[in-house]
């Protein structure tokens, strides 16, 4: 039993020398067949070499060993010196991290709401993006495949147009899907895509303009979310009554309908809450795979769309520069009684929940509803053209959401009339002035076809010249030079010239022209499209549209400009504020004292009275069109005068003519 002891002692001292020297184990019988084993390799030591080493793993012993070992080499040789054990150091130093920061995490996750919210945020961030790009990807393969598969035979054919009207509402309709399931950003993504029927193909913005009816909505739960945030109280506490149920919902909140503690009824405008905090995410996806379609396509560059969307979305996110907006409308359209504003309930009101007057009314677009309300269809179309002329040549603002959605049409018990109710101020653009004059100068241009001025105009404005002879075509959809009515169509004849003319024109001409505009005509455009839109579901044709535009474009050549507004309200406040002290400057200061207290009250007065009198320029008499000297009001009259003439008598004396000749008139395009 002793000799069997020792003959096992001997054998473990042999393999103890045989792991110091790095050399295979002697076998388990003895030294006697040992050199059958010997090895000059420095093979590391692994229990698969040998029966007795696996017998050993089994029975625990070699890892204990083994960790020996491994401190032994970093002891002698250096971690760094032995390139096996490195990596495992580091694999074991990953693993052991990876397991620690999921217990934290998931503890975390468990007691701290905040934590639980922003990984939550941050998993929703990481799918929305990785389903994009999927949906992206595999758009871009088909449009590649397709342009692949005719490179050698041509891109004119009707095969290959057939074809691409099927990828694109393929394509179109897996963007619909992705929109309703990211919801947020991407349905407001999805609705700017569908307004721009000027660039984009019909497949997609008739897919997408249903993100325009209808949004899914937010639970009550998370509506309450952002009453805690932003008021530190429910909205039980807040309102006397609150809808828990939404009436409408947008791409970026939804309106609940609610009672005051004073019992005014109220629409409040609730902003969902992972909008803004998936914001960057959302557009950093958005602007890399722009990106990767201009690499792919060179002629599609779509980056200048995703940064003007980018730069209209940021401004939405603050409900208050909304309210701003629409009480800034409110006070420049005063003096129409037909067009109305909500009143904003600013005690009630923050970045994120905006309180304002609740309005019953109907759809702008909704015949039967109108028929109901006893509102004449002609008078909406004829309001809506005439409130967003008004804005654009006359005051050089631009609402740039006028979705039908956003329009609502009352009727006034008192008189009888209707009421064009304008929502969603949020999205503004304050057009630059030389931009307005000469916006103005172009539509004057068309009307009377002077060409010369149309250049001229448009050239001013940043258009290049090679792309001025479109601009015709764009605005009242004839060619330059048209004997044809306004608003008519084009003859057969003008549709072949056209047709050659656009014949060498590419896709990446037409990217290249809307590149090079400037971006307040592209929404212009854009506002143009969509107001277009509304007008003729409601009956109206493009002589009423190009009728109207001309005569507000007038106006806006001639009216005060708004540096000369600013200049004359600072002058007749100076000049009523010299009157006061001259006058009355003794008897105020025995009454009010000496000091700011009497500035102030002065200057109180001075604003109270000088908005009794009127500071606008219609409160002198003899002004016409808000100009703002006898000069101007002299030359709007002669000129609204020859355009009334151009439009209403002399092409009507035309078409007689043409008649009585025999001649073949194009039908209108409605």
């Amino acid at each position: 039993m002793s000799a069997l002891h020792g003959r096992h002692a001997a054998i473990r001292l042999a393999r103890n020398a045989c792991i110091r020297a790095r050399q295979p184990p002697p076998p388990p019988n003895g030294f006697i067949r040992y050199h059958r084993f010997a090895s000059t390799s420095r093979t590391p030591l692994t229990p698969d070499r040998h029966p007795l080493l696996r017998s050993l793993q089994l029975q625990g012993a070699f890892l204990t060993r083994s960790k020996s070992t491994a401190v032994r080499a970093e002891t002698e040789g250096g971690l760094f010196n032995t390139p096996g054990l490195l990596r495992s150091r580091i694999k074991q130093g990953f693993w052991v991290g990876l397991g620690i920061s999921t217990v934290v995490s998931a503890v975390g996750i468990a007691w701290s709401p905040s934590f639980r919210e922003q990984a939550t945020i941050y998993s929703a961030g990481v799918f929305r993006s990785v389903a994009t790009f999927a949906t992206g990807c595999l758009c871009m393969a088909e449009y590649k495949i397709l342009h692949l598969r005719y490179a050698s035979v041509g891109y004119t054919s009707d095969t290959y147009k057939a074809e691409r009207k099927v990828v694109h509402q393929r394509c179109a309709d897996r963007l619909l899907g992705l929109c309703r399931l990211h919801t947020g950003i991407y349905c407001k993504a999805g609705q700017h895509v569908a307004s721009l029927t000027y660039v984009v193909p019909a497949e997609y913005t008739d897919t997408l303009s249903v993100l325009q009816d209808r949004a899914p909505f937010k639970s009550m739960k998370e509506v309450e979310q952002v009453f805690q945030e932003e008021f530190g109280e429910r909205p039980q506490d807040l309102f006397k009554e609150f809808d828990p149920v939404p009436m409408a919902a947008a791409s970026l909140a939804q309106v609940h309908r609610a009672v005051t503690m004073d019992g005014r009824i109220a629409a409040v405008k609730v902003q969902y809450n992972d909008v803004s905090r998936l914001f960057q995410t959302d557009m950093w996806t958005m602007q890399t795979l722009s990106n990767m379609v201009g690499f792919l396509f060179p002629e599609f560059e779509l980056g200048w769309i995703v940064e003007e969307f980018r730069d209209n979305l940021t401004s939405e996110f603050d409900f208050t520069n909304e309210a701003r907006n629409g009480e800034a409308t409110k006070e420049r359209f005063k003096k129409r009684s037909d067009f109305y504003v909500p009143e904003i309930y600013w005690d009630l009101s923050t970045k994120k929940i905006l309180t304002m007057e609740f309005i019953d009314g109907v759809k702008v677009n909704d015949l039967e509803a109108l028929e109901r309300l006893g509102v004449s269809p002609k008078w909406v179309r004829t309001t809506l053209l005439e409130v967003f002329a008004e804005m654009v040549f006359q005051h050089g603002i631009l609402h740039c959401d006028p979705h039908a959605g956003n329009i609502l049409i009352t009727k006034d018990e008192a008189t009888g009339k209707g009421r064009f109710v304008l929502l969603d101020h949020g999205l503004y653009r304050t057009l630059d002035e030389t931009f307005r004059y000469n916006y103005c100068q172009i539509w004057r241009a068309l009307i009377l076809n002077d060409n010369d001025l149309v250049n001229s105009a448009s050239t001013q404005i940043g258009i290049p010249e090679h792309y001025v002879g479109y601009i015709p075509l764009i605005f009242i959809q004839r060619p330059a030079n048209s004997a044809q009515r306004i608003g008519e169509g084009m003859t057969a004849e003008q549709r072949q010239d056209l047709r050659s003319s656009l014949k060498n024109v590419t896709m990446a001409d037409v990217f290249d022209f809307l590149e090079v505009l400037p971006r307040d005509m592209l929404l212009v455009f854009r506002t143009i499209n969509l107001t277009r839109g509304i007008h003729q579901q409601l009956g109206g044709d493009n002589v009423e549209r190009f009728h109207i535009n001309a005569m507000y474009a007038t106006k806006g050549i001639w009216s005060e400009t708004r540096d000369e507004e600013r200049e004359r309200r600072i002058k007749r406040e100076q000049r009523r504020q010299d009157r006061l002290n001259g006058r009355w400057g003794r008897v105020a200061s025995w009454w009010y004292g000496a000091g700011d207290e009497m500035d102030e009250n002065s200057s109180a007065a001075t604003r109270a009275h000088g908005k009794q009198l009127g500071l606008g320029p219609k409160s002198r008499w003899y002004l016409y069109g808000d100009t703002p000297t006898l000069a101007r009001s002299i030359g709007f009259l002669l000129d609204s005068f020859s355009m009334r003439w151009r439009l209403w008598v002399g092409e009507r004396i035309l078409r007689i003519w043409l008649w009585w000749a025999g001649s073949d008139i194009a039908t209108a395009i409605n």
